[in-house]
C-alpha cells in the first residue's frame, strides 16, 4: 500500500518543520516525508496498476499523499 511506503519513508523532524511552514495544515495531516524520495517513489511506481489505483482514491488523508498524487 502507498501509504505504508509514505510512513517508511518519514522524517519526524521534517514534518515538524513543514508544519512550522504551513500552521493552517493540521500537524496530523503531514507525514514528512523528503521531496527528493517523493520523486524516487514516484518514479518507482510509475504507471502501475497500484498508481493508477492511487490517483483516483480521492480525497487523500495526508499533505505527503497530495504531493505524491501531484509527482504521478
Amino acid at each position: 500500500m502507498i501509504q505504508d511506503e509514505l510512513f517508511a519513508l518519514q522524517d519526524t523532524e521534517y514534518a515538524s518543520f513543514q508544519s512550522k511552514l504551513m500552521p493552517t495544515v493540521p500537524k496530523e495531516s503531514i507525514i514528512g516525508v523528503r521531496v527528493p524520495q517523493l520523486r524516487k517513489l514516484a518514479k518507482k511506481l510509475g504507471k502501475s496498476k497500484e498508481a493508477q489505483e492511487f490517483l483516483l482514491a480521492l480525497p487523500h488523508d495526508y499533505y505527503d499523499e497530495n504531493m505524491l498524487h501531484s509527482l504521478l
